[in-house]
């Protein structure tokens, strides 16, 4: 029984510290809407119907996101949506739990994937152990599961170890496992593209500190994998060029500029050491565990520890990154205010310091043993003291079985709209406002008109729509409320263009003065 329990203690731990930041989800039976959380409902309840019709891609917006034909699944990867989607479609599983269940079974991988990376590499449990549940229980982790409501970061985030696995192999001659680089950033590019270009940054950084040690052989090794990683991520870039090779679209609106969305370095502190849930953009922060880890790691600068002191310091980078100490300003008109805010460094900087002190600890203590049982209970209180305060003090709305299906079929985004939908407007006052196409308002020989529900009918790809008060005999023009990105067409005997506005324009002659007109979506 010692030998079993030795052996695979650590699942039991893993699951346990899953299950205390479930806990208070699981036990109120709602979703708590944090700032994205909408948004990837909605994807996930596209995808769902999609798969519910037959189909095996996801459908172009008619069923979610207000069903106005919005492609945000033809520029977001939904590769890891399909377990949401499948777990949602279960005959007893409501969406709130299947949701849960998901988003628990999602972080018991995590650890697991973090433990398994790691005890490779170092070829220790208790390293391999303790990164896993600073890493997991680290705020920065917590956050794209709680407030900020971001899967797709969350689930990238995940494959970061393995991508250090993977270049950490690139120097050992006798093995094959530098292939997990190029399979880390696949899984990472069907995730969450942004999370590629920080990865690929902190691979950059690591090649700079590295760089006496390059020769051919890991220079082949490199291009090997970059190019593995283009080579499968081609499919996907591709759909994205496709989707806005006929009209412009609108990149994801930055509502401020990057050093105004840097965070103050005062308030990264106090806001990591009081572990605190933000409440806004600016509050995020690394979280008590990950400050703490960082603080100490400081010490390995002492040692002789070659490796962990540029890791260290590479976390110290990516944290400067992520406040207002760096000059963003010089940057704002660059490709790289793509990042949008520069606090996604911090990512980084908790894989980093998870890192540093896992292996300070586990290898530089005589005596760790009792240190990480006390670090494993101390990361597991602060995270169900994370959660709770997520759940109850801050004020959020919730789906639950009530209004679940209106919350995951009607999200207002004006993202990757057809640009001209936007002309004249200021796009960070309205990038979540809803507009005319929005509630459904149709134009009807000049006159504005709105469609009541049961006048909208979607399907996969199409979205039919009655329409009242024509004039028969005569060519009525009608901008109807589904957007253009150039491929829409219709039936026999209609004629389908862009509006001035990016929305659908159809013109036709009716026989009667109420006719149904189908739009179908590419």
């Amino acid at each position: 029984m010692r030998k079993l329990y030795s052996k695979y203690y650590y699942i039991v731990f893993f699951t346990i510290n899953a299950l205390l930041i479930y806990a208070y989800l699981f036990k109120m039976k709602v979703i708590p809407l944090g700032w994205d959380t909408q948004f990837h409902l909605n994807r996930i309840e596209e995808l769902y119907r999609s798969i519910q019709a037959g189909h095996i891609f996801s459908s172009t917006g008619t069923y979610a996101f207000s069903q106005i034909g919005l492609a945000i699944n033809h520029f977001y990867p939904y590769l890891f949506l399909y377990p949401f989607s499948i777990l949602r479609g279960g005959t007893y599983v409501d969406p709130i739990v299947a949701y849960n269940i998901c988003s628990f079974l999602i972080t018991l991988v995590s650890f697991f994937i973090s433990y398994y990376v790691m005890r490779d590499i170092f070829g220790t449990k208790k390293v391999a152990f303790l990164f896993s549940i600073l890493y997991n229980n680290g705020g920065y982790l917590l956050l794209q599961i709680s407030q900020r409501g971001d899967i797709a970061e969350y689930i990238a985030l995940i494959f970061l170890p393995l991508i250090f696995m993977g270049y950490e192999k690139l120097f050992d001659y006798n093995s094959k496992k530098w292939l997990w680089l190029s399979i880390g950033m696949i899984c990472v590019g069907y995730a969450h593209i942004l999370s590629t270009i920080i990865f690929s940054f902190f691979l950059v950084c690591l090649l700079v500190l590295d760089h006496r040690q390059i020769n051919l052989l890991i220079a082949r090794r490199l291009v090997i994998s970059a190019f593995l990683a283009f080579l499968v991520c081609l499919p996907m870039l591709l759909t994205m060029i496709r989707a806005k090779m006929k009209v412009p679209i609108i990149v994801p609106i930055v509502p401020d500029t990057l050093i105004n969305e840097a965070i103050k370095p005062s308030d990264l502190i106090i806001n990591s050491v009081n572990n605190m849930v933000p409440n806004d953009l600016l509050a995020v922060n690394l979280g008590f565990i990950t400050f703490i880890a960082g603080i100490f790691g400081l010490l390995v600068y002492l040692t002789k520890d070659r490796l962990m002191s540029r890791i260290e310091s590479v976390g110290l980078l990516f944290l400067l990154l992520s406040t207002k100490l760096f000059p963003w300003f010089l940057l704002q008109k660059t490709p790289i205010h793509i990042i949008q805010f520069p606090w996604r460094f911090l990512g980084i900087s908790t894989f980093c310091f998870s890192l540093v002190i896992a292996n300070l600890i586990g290898n530089k203590l005589r005596d760790s043993n009792s240190i990480i049982v006390l670090l494993y209970l101390v990361s597991c209180l602060v995270s169900i003291s994370y959660m709770y305060q997520y759940t109850h003090t801050n004020g959020i709305g919730f789906a639950n079985q009530k209004n679940y299906t209106e919350i995951a079929t009607s999200a207002v985004y004006t993202d990757y709209m057809p640009a001209k939908t936007l002309i004249g407007m200021d796009k960070a006052k309205v990038f979540r406002s809803a507009l005319d196409v929005h509630k459904h308002i149709a134009v009807v020989n000049g006159r504005k008109v709105h469609l009541k529900k049961n006048q909208i009918g979607s399907q996969y790809n199409v979205i039919s729509y009655k329409l009242n008060n024509l004039q028969k005999g005569k060519v009525n023009k009608v901008i109807l409320p589904v957007l253009n990105y150039g491929r829409n067409y219709s039936t026999k005997g209609v004629r389908v263009e862009s509006s001035v506005k990016g929305e659908t324009l159809v013109s036709f002659t009716p026989y009667k003065s109420t006719q149904t007109v189908t739009i179908y979506l590419k």
